[in-house]
């Protein structure tokens, strides 16, 4: 007993200990995945920013190209086309001024400039540039990028112009998309914006570059077989009504804001599954400690209780052993009684001359035989507390020994007009058990269900065989008085009277049921007993195919406690 109890506490702290350790796992876990479900739900939610945005920039090209690209396309194409021929001059770009045509370009490329911030003037962007297909800008929304010498801005009639304008960024691979025909968008991250004071800080811009086709339309769908497969940028032997790309628009939205937001719903969404998981963690090792502490508790009130028992059931064994030894001292004087009142009343040595005499004489006996049979009831639930009851096994007929027994209390029921009803099959069921306690479990129960069951009612045997394991099933059922259910225990209990009062109605000890529960179960079987107030009682015995014995039971329970003993030794986790 000390060894399993040393056993159950190791285990205990094993699982409180390993309670412990699968928190903390659990948390580095949960923190990992709440940052891996956080950046998962950024990467979606801008994936659909960047839908938007694309969308709307698509439809701000698609305006502009209707509008103002319609408009100031020629003039445009004039002014690039004498820039062309500046550059391929040798002239250095100081000296163009002095030749013809230099006013036209400037001019041209003025007015597009101008007809594209007026276009975009009130609309909330952060850029707006046309690139030709050559990456060069044309113009931008901000006049100070109209015209520019190797990054120094100048203004477009200071009649500076460079030989390297600006050109489109190609490392992210937009411009090269569109010239595809495929519109793109990207996201800039630690980009520099213009905030309305004109100072300058650090955000998130979404760029997106429109192809502009020869057309006069913004290619935003796959309406042609080589879009997004092939360049097709406009060359110059293409025909003058070829779908090919003449220059594309490049819009960037300040979507800082929105970034930040997102940022925050991120960091809210994971802070706010790492502290969930952290307050159950922290309520787990609380209950887990709280629970520890009951149970160290609970230990130490088990072995309390334990040496209480122990202790209560070495009284009960002595009360047991002093009723024993009184019921044999009190049987010894009382069959000599039963002895002389049966010889007395049988007249063996003459005729009793007072009838009362005789009357009286029939009352010693009845009382003296009746007393021996509640001694007998002590004495063999006495032995049965003490497990000093031995089986006599043998092959019996239980089906001849319940009707038997029923024929034997046949005269009580008769006396007390309830109908014995026996309604079992005619097959003769063999069992291998005591036929002696069987036979006095059947007397008991039916003569328990007779003495409580009112005149003009019925007890009910029944039998029935389980096919798979062989074992016997007997029910006795009555119409009697019943039991109600919270008062079933105390009739099973030794010595129980349901009606305790001192003019209860039924005589007895209160053995016959606990003592017919000792013999079935003594016999391997199992004992249930169902019943309500008013309707009666069913009790229901199962008896195994073949009763063992007392010795061969013990060898058994000792082979299966060697077993769980050595299994406990060769697990590691045990």
């Amino acid at each position: 007993m000390l060894f399993n109890r040393s056993n159950l506490i190791e285990k205990e702290e094993k699982m409180f200990l390993y309670i412990r350790w699968f928190a903390a796992v659990s948390l580095v876990i949960v923190v990992a995945v709440a940052i891996l479900l956080g950046n998962s739900f950024k990467e979606r939610a801008s994936h659909d920013l960047l839908a938007v945005v694309k969308n709307n920039s698509n439809a701000l090209a698609q305006g502009f190209v209707n509008t103002t690209w319609k408009t100031y396309r020629d003039r445009m194409k004039t002014g690039e086309g004498l820039y062309d021929k500046f550059k391929k001059s040798g002239i250095e770009p100081a000296k163009w001024q002095g030749y013809n045509g230099y006013k036209e370009m400037v001019e041209a490329f003025d007015d597009f400039s101008r007809g594209l911030f007026k276009h975009f003037e009130e609309i909330p962007i952060a850029d707006v540039s046309i690139y030709n297909a050559k990456g060069i800008r044309l113009a931008s929304i901000d006049q100070s990028k109209i015209l520019e010498v190797q990054g120094n801005k100048v203004h477009a009639n200071s009649g500076l112009i460079s030989l390297d304008p600006p050109k489109v960024e190609i490392a992210d691979g937009a411009f090269g998309q569109a010239l595809t025909g495929v519109a793109t968008s990207v996201v800039l991250e630690n980009q520099d914006v213009i905030r309305p004071d004109e100072s300058k800080t650090k955000g998130v811009l979404i760029k997106t570059i429109v192809p502009i086709l020869r057309n006069n339309v913004v290619s935003v769908v796959s309406n042609y077989a080589q879009v997004g497969k092939e360049d097709m940028s406009c060359k110059e032997t293409d025909k003058p009504d070829a779908s090919c790309v003449e220059a594309v628009i490049e819009i960037r939205y300040n979507v800082s804001e929105q970034w930040k937001q997102l940022d925050t719903f991120r960091l809210i969404g994971a802070v706010g599954v790492i502290s969930i998981f952290v307050g159950l963690t922290l309520l787990l090792l609380f209950i887990s400690n709280r629970a520890e502490t009951i149970i160290a508790k609970q230990h130490e009130i088990n072995i309390e209780l334990a040496a209480q028992a122990s202790s209560a059931q070495a009284e009960n064994r002595d009360k047991s052993q002093f009723l024993a030894n009184v019921s044999h001292e009190l049987r010894t004087p009382l069959n000599a009684i039963i002895g002389f009142s049966e010889f007395i009343k049988l007249e063996r040595s003459g005729a009793i001359g007072n009838a009362k005499y005789a009357e009286y004489i029939k009352d010693i006996h009845s009382s003296g035989v009746h007393l021996l049979s509640l001694i007998n009831d002590i004495l063999d639930y006495s032995k049965a507390e003490a497990d000093k009851l031995e089986l006599e096994i043998s092959e019996v007929d239980a089906t001849k020994s319940i009707i038997n027994s029923m024929r034997l209390v046949s005269p009580r029921a008769e006396n007390a007009r309830v109908e014995l009803i026996e309604a079992i099959p005619k097959d003769h069921f063999i069992v291998k058990t005591d036929a002696k306690k069987l036979k006095q479990v059947m007397l008991n129960l039916l003569s328990n269900a007779v003495k409580f069951t009112p005149a003009g009612g019925s007890v009910t045997v029944t039998m029935w065989q389980n096919v798979v394991d062989g074992s016997l099933s007997i029910e006795v059922r009555d119409t009697g008085i019943g039991i109600a259910p919270k008062d079933i225990s105390r009739a099973m209990a030794p010595f129980g009277q349901v009606d305790n009062t001192l003019s209860r109605k039924y005589d007895g000890t209160g053995l016959g049921l606990p003592l017919t529960k000792k013999f079935v179960e003594i016999m391997g079987g199992t004992f249930a007993i169902q019943s309500e107030v008013g309707k009666g009682t069913s009790i229901v015995i199962s008896l195994p195919k073949e009763a063992k014995t007392k010795l061969e039971v013990e060898d058994e329970k000792r082979a299966e406690r060697k077993l769980k003993e050595g299994n406990e030794k060769n697990d590691p986790n045990a």
